[in-house]
């Protein structure tokens, strides 16, 4: 009952905090970074007017789901969030996002950069957004069809924070009003060769189990059968089976042999991306390390998703549902508040490793009975650990909540 109270006040809440995590950490307000991702259901929910089917980002394609927006700043604060239906396609809500953002105190201010994944940067919405002033940077939800000539353009080196190393630079893209920068990424070279390299793996194993249940007594040979399985198969591994020429071998409907060969290699770019801006005046460094701050939308979604379990659901009601989720939003306004201070002394845990270290420190309740009939309750705080006292000094707290507290309740109040 608390969390939907809590709700009706959706609009002004988020507006104060707004406001006030702005003032109180001194922030930037110049990139917003939008997404959209989903939660599950648990039970039918059948009297539902938001809930439906779709692809979920969990594998519960079984489930009915909600959809949750968020846009935050490059440090994680959220700026504001809705509930959607479950189905509603991503590209369908950032106009929604922009209007209802459009607020008193956003008409004060410069237009932000807006960052955006794939799913939302269709040319409708890229189109909006330059209608209404405002820039953007985006991966394009297609690549340019055209082939880059590998001297086009001024080649730029740079670093990320794990010291792996990019290679940028500005291309041109035609008929397009904006520009694009080429990336050419280490780590997400290593990275697509090796996924590359798994699935094939077992693209590979599941012909062999094929091939061993045409040999095997009893096995599956009729031609439509085998197919069958290869369809199923293909289906499991759609990025490789593509590189494979599989071969049957038959003989009135029954299949005698199967063979198959590599006959092409993967991505011819591995590690390769677009990132598509209104910024052509900003350096090939500034561009980059703006699109790297969706990455803390993602970290946001993380957070909800398991540190403070907006995942299940297990509400009927839709109201209750939603007030659910935004209470989650509230709670994870409060854990970046914490990780921010923290990140700004250096210490750059996860909310789930700060908990674990924190919860070493404990409260001890000794009782003592006493000639009255009542009992004298005696509370202390465990001394801290090294790591928890550098938690506390960073957030400048007192290492011990309390020293000692005591009391003394009859029998029937114990607390």
């Amino acid at each position: 009952e608390v969390s939907k109270r809590l709700y009706k006040y959706k609009a002004e809440l988020e507006s104060y905090l707004r406001q006030r995590t702005r003032e109180l950490f001194s922030l930037e307000d110049q990139i917003w970074i939008y997404d959209l991702t989903n939660t599950y259901f648990e039970g039918e929910k059948r009297d539902t007017e938001k809930a439906h089917y779709r692809r979920s980002k969990e594998k519960r394609s079984d489930a009915k789901l909600l959809s949750l927006a968020l846009v935050v700043d490059r440090y994680g604060f959220v700026k504001y969030s809705k509930i959607y239906e479950g189905n509603i396609r991503e590209s369908k809500t950032l106009q929604k996002t922009l209007e209802d953002l459009r607020g008193k105190e956003n008409n004060k201010v410069n237009k932000q950069v807006i960052v955006m994944d794939a799913g939302i940067a269709t040319e409708e919405n890229l189109a909006l957004l330059r209608r209404e002033g405002y820039d953007y940077v985006c991966v394009p939800l297609s690549k340019p069809r055209k082939e880059l000539p590998e001297g086009e353009g001024e080649e730029v080196e740079l670093s990320d924070n794990k010291g792996h190393h990019l290679r940028v630079r500005w291309v041109e893209v035609e008929g397009k009003e904006d520009s694009f920068l080429y990336v050419q990424s280490e780590m997400k070279e290593e990275k697509e060769k090796s996924i590359e390299e798994l699935l094939s793996k077992r693209y590979e194993a599941g012909l062999q189990a094929i091939k061993e249940g045409i040999a095997k007594k009893g096995g599956v040979k009729r031609v439509e059968k085998v197919y069958e399985r290869l369809g199923r198969l293909k289906e499991k591994y759609p990025s490789v089976h593509r590189l494979y020429e599989v071969k049957l071998k038959s003989d009135k409907g029954i299949v005698q042999e199967i063979s198959w060969q590599k006959v092409k290699e993967g991505s011819k770019k591995p590690g390769t991306y677009f990132i598509r801006t209104t910024l052509p005046e900003q350096e090939e460094k500034t561009v980059w390390e703006i699109y790297n701050t969706v990455r803390e939308v993602e970290t946001s979604f993380r957070i909800l998703k398991t540190d403070l379990q907006v995942r299940p659901i297990y509400r009927e009601q839709d109201k209750a549902s939603e007030a659910h989720i935004y209470g989650s939003v509230l709670a994870y306004t409060l854990v970046n508040s914490i990780r921010h201070q923290l990140k700004g002394q250096g210490i750059n845990y996860d909310w789930s490793t700060i908990v674990r270290i924190m919860n070493s420190q404990k409260m001890v309740t000794t009782s003592l009975p006493a000639k009255s009939g009542k009992t004298i309750y005696l509370k202390k705080c465990s001394e801290p650990e090294e790591e928890v006292r550098k938690i506390y000094q960073a957030l400048n707290y007192r290492d011990r909540p309390f020293w000692q507290k005591k009391s003394m309740l009859p029998e029937k109040e114990n607390p």
